[in-house]
């Protein structure tokens, strides 16, 4: 009750107030939540999940790590692997680095790639694919807002950002020589231009591609599309991520741009929503919070529901594009026709409670 008091006496505009006093260096986690926490939905987190995700694929350790043999997650669970990823991201997001909650979802994560680095010795190792996620997720918005022909975001945005990130990478941990996901990572840059730096040079390092990673980039963007578009124009849904991705991973992925008409309109769409949310008031309530409100039963059908439909996307899928690229001799895209889309299928489901 209280709480709801209290959202109704909000102000208009009343991020932008309580982020002008807050001091970036010591509140960086408050106005982290306040400028990333609201005005979201499904919608919205599933664009930015498949424009994004790609990115951290373009390495043939992190391409094999998630597609594995059978597409893993991202072909036979690909609504339900977005809605984990949305809810790990906007717990750290709300909470903070330092808020117990967020220190359980990334020791949950660390587990996760302990048990996949066994499958997959050494791919876990690699410092600068942990510290290049970090780096992009802390200009994402900024970098995403100007390439809509928007302004960036502000200087006290920018420093709460990084601080933000580098907190985040105390808790997340690689691989060692001995396979134990616990070692510090190291090298994250010492400010924000210096991630937008450390960006581009890691996108601008040439990189061969895989099949696994085309069929990842792909099987994110389809994804997108069978979710929120009907049939005639999930075209339209798969060329949305595909005009706002980066033209390096694009390129590494050997997914075809769109295009450039096509691309200037969807461009200048995602844009106009941008600016006139500006104006919009601002929402009394937290995506993070949101979710948590869900009662039992709301959670319960909210799973069936994005179950349902990947139930339907996984031999979509395969129908699709099981001979793109190098189909017919690639294994990757072979191994979709041998019956893994099958009731028992599990898609690389890991035995961890």
């Amino acid at each position: 009750m209280a709480n709801a008091q209290a959202n109704e006496h909000k102000s208009y505009h009343w991020i932008r107030e309580e982020v002008a006093k807050l001091d970036p260096y010591k509140d960086y986690a408050m106005i982290y939540r306040l400028t990333n926490t609201y005005g979201l939905s499904d919608f919205i987190n599933n664009l930015m999940y498949s424009l994004t995700f790609p990115n951290f694929v373009v390495t043939p350790q992190g391409a094999q790590a998630v597609w594995r043999e059978d597409g893993g997650k991202v072909r036979g669970k690909g609504c339900q692997r977005v809605e984990k990823t949305e809810n790990n991201n906007t717990v750290w997001w709300y909470y903070g680095p330092t808020h117990p909650k967020t220190q359980k979802s990334v020791a949950r994560i660390n587990e996760l790639h302990q048990y996949w680095e066994k499958q997959y010795p050494g791919n876990f190792s690699h410092n600068s694919d942990y510290v290049y996620t970090a780096a992009f997720s802390a200009v994402l918005m900024h970098r995403f807002r100007l390439r809509l022909g928007l302004s960036g975001i502000s200087e006290k945005e920018k420093i709460a950002n990084h601080l933000f990130w580098q907190e985040m990478c105390k808790y997340f941990k690689a691989a060692g020589p001995d396979g134990k996901v616990n070692v510090d990572l190291y090298d994250f840059p010492k400010d924000f231009d210096g991630c937008i730096k450390y960006c581009e040079e890691f996108e601008n390092t040439p990189k061969e591609g895989t099949e696994q990673g085309h069929l990842i980039a792909i099987g994110i963007y389809e994804q997108f599309a069978f979710r929120y578009f009907p049939p005639m124009l999930r075209w339209f849904g798969y060329a949305m991520p595909v005009a706002l991705s980066l033209p390096t991973t694009l390129a590494t992925h050997k997914v075809k741009p769109v295009n450039p008409v096509l691309k200037a309109f969807i461009v200048w769409l995602v844009g106009m929503f941008f600016w006139i949310s500006a104006f919009l008031a601002d929402p009394k309530v937290s995506f993070t919070e949101e979710i948590e409100g869900l009662s039992r039963e709301e959670r319960t059908e909210r799973e069936k529901h994005l179950a349902s439909i990947d139930k339907q996307y996984a031999p979509y899928f395969t129908k699709k594009h099981v001979n793109d690229w190098a189909g017919a001799t690639c294994p990757y895209h072979q191994a979709m026709t041998r019956g893994v889309d099958g009731s028992t299928a599990k898609y690389g489901e890991v035995p961890l409670s």
